[in-house]
């Protein structure tokens, strides 16, 4: 295939742009002017004429849960519920549960948009879904899938009471007399999500498949899914032996989904047995490393702030085992020591400043015991980072994983929880560039829509909605916007001389735009669409 008479921006060290690209098999061959590359085509080449349209690198998303981005689809959507009301009328004859059960599964709810959750009383409690869910179990899940809100039903079936501890990692929410409300924070979800029935094989892999061919239509080529349970790898070597895949996956192990919570004791047995390191399998599925989660979301108040929470004065904790502070501390830097002694990558889960000081605490303590150059650990989210943390993380190689798309998912949420000066200045990827820090995007997806052309926006500046401007200082230029989208997320992987660029010898992953990526203003640069989508030469989207 050639692709001719475009703008062709290979996103290489020197941001070059040319006009025609050439593929053979699986790799670019060639890349140049119009000319040059109309000459290299034979009688059986396909030519495709750009008619001036934009060719970029395959976007790789940094964080994206491939396969809850497509069992979503079997869940009651609440993203846009913004009443009780209109919440009990997208629960009225909801779809079949997993499996054929009579489970009823929502996803996407958020406290900001419902006025009788973000009230203090009753705040979000099952007596508000009891009535119209009656008696079929329910569970749903918070946009952010740090929480759930389950009815009694689902309680009476899980066996949870008034006498039921907290689990380690976890809280139920109570009133006044005691009585849980419906409200599981964190590692407590367990406690219901362990009595739901699991989606078959079939529908699994089916989700999973129709999730990439949408992925497809976006222009995303790659992405790292960071919570990959062992029946979930089941499911994608599945795929990759069938020769089913069209997006690459690079998988972050997680053994105790849908628990973020873990201990270095269940690490170390998993690990144990597991023989995994990174890098083990190739450029379709590939071991990336391991997740694991420092704190939770300032949302629930679960994130470890430095500064307290507007509204209670508390601080968070980190969701790792130990009786106080301290304990917790020691339990996290254990396991990160754990899994890089281990060989596997180590990204960790950090929405609050003081988890992301104590995640950095444990990756650089286990690279000075244990040096590894090639490790590329990294902190995800960063929504909240201390600015004298910037100069460590950048001396230690430890990356930084944004989220632009949650300033204009979450704004609503965040500021009511940690207030409007520390949300303007979350996921400051401006600072850490400049700091000399490697910073990758991501869409977290479905928390959001993986639209990265809108998160390429926003941390140009213009984001839509309230509460999702970026300060001027924290910009970024639309060359390093785009590079956060390409060859970051495939220099975490270690595959930045495979892909991230359009190059000689790279693979063929690239989008087609409609329209000029560079010379759109950033209003109209969220209105662009991929036309064609490349992967492994291989068209997997044409519009």
């Amino acid at each position: 295939m050639v692709l001719t008479g475009g703008s062709v921006v290979t996103v290489d060290d020197g941001f070059t742009v040319a006009s025609a690209v050439a593929i053979t098999g699986d790799r670019i061959t060639a890349v140049g002017d119009d000319d040059r590359i109309r000459a290299l085509a034979g009688p059986s080449t396909e030519v495709v004429d750009l008619a001036g349209r934009t060719v970029l690198p395959g976007i790789n998303d940094a964080h994206l849960h491939l396969a809850m981005f497509g069992l979503a689809g079997f869940s009651v959507d609440l993203n846009g519920v913004d009443s009780v009301r209109a919440l009990n009328d997208a629960l009225t004859d909801g779809p079949v549960g997993p499996g054929g059960s009579e489970w009823l599964i929502g996803e996407g709810w958020r406290e900001a948009n419902i006025p009788e959750f973000d009230a203090d009383v009753p705040g979000p409690h099952r007596s508000l879904i009891d009535a119209v869910t009656a008696d079929r179990p329910t569970v749903l899940h918070h946009a952010s899938r740090h929480s759930v809100l389950v009815n009694t039903a689902a309680l009476r079936i899980a066996g949870v009471t008034r006498d039921t501890p907290d689990p380690a990692g976890g809280r139920i929410v109570r009133d006044a007399s005691g009585e849980p409300t419906g409200l599981f924070l964190e590692g407590a979800k367990g406690l219901i999500t362990q009595y739901v029935p699991d989606y078959s094989e079939r529908e699994r892999l089916a989700a999973i498949e129709s999730a990439m061919h949408r992925l497809n239509a976006l222009g995303i080529t790659s992405v790292t899914d960071p919570i990959v349970w062992p029946e979930l790898l089941r499911d994608y070597t599945t795929l990759r032996r069938d020769d089913r895949m069209t997006v690459r996956v690079n998988a972050l192990l997680h053994w105790d989904w849908p628990s973020p919570a873990s201990t270095s004791e269940r690490l170390e047995t998993a690990l144990g047995f597991a023989g995994l390191s990174t890098g083990l399998g190739d450029d379709w599925l590939r071991i990336g490393g391991a997740k694991l989660f420092a704190d939770g979301v300032p949302t629930q108040c679960t994130a470890w702030l430095h500064d307290p929470y507007p509204s209670s004065g508390d601080h968070g904790h980190l969701i790792t085992a130990g009786d106080d502070d301290e304990a917790r501390y020691e339990e996290l830097l254990r396991m990160i020591e754990l899994a890089h002694r281990n060989r596997l990558q180590v990204q960790v889960h950090v929405t609050g400043d003081r988890a992301a000081d104590a995640a950095a605490d444990g990756i650089v303590r286990a690279l000075k015991a244990d040096p590894w150059p090639d490790a590329r650990h990294a902190l995800i989210h960063g929504t909240l980072l201390s600015e004298d943390s910037y100069a460590l993380l950048a001396e230690h190689g430890i990356s930084v994983i944004t989220s632009s798309l949650m300033k204009s998912h979450s704004g609503a949420s965040m500021t009511r929880a940690i207030g409007a000066d520390r949300w303007a200045r979350a996921f400051p990827a401006g600072a850490l560039l400049a700091a000399g820090v490697h910073v990758a995007d991501s869409s977290d997806a479905p928390i959001t829509h993986p639209d990265w052309l809108r998160g390429i926006a926003t941390f140009a500046g213009a984001a839509p909605g309230p509460f999702s401007d970026v300060p001027p200082d924290l910009r970024l230029s639309r060359e390093q916007a785009i590079r956060l989208w390409t060859t970051a997320g495939a220099y975490l992987e270690n595959a930045e001389k495979r892909k991230g660029t359009i190059s000689p010898g790279a693979l063929a992953d690239l989008v087609v735009l409609d329209g000029d990526f560079l010379g759109a203003d950033d209003t109209a640069l969220q209105g662009l669409a991929p036309t064609l989508t490349v992967v492994g030469g291989r068209v997997v989207h044409s519009a």
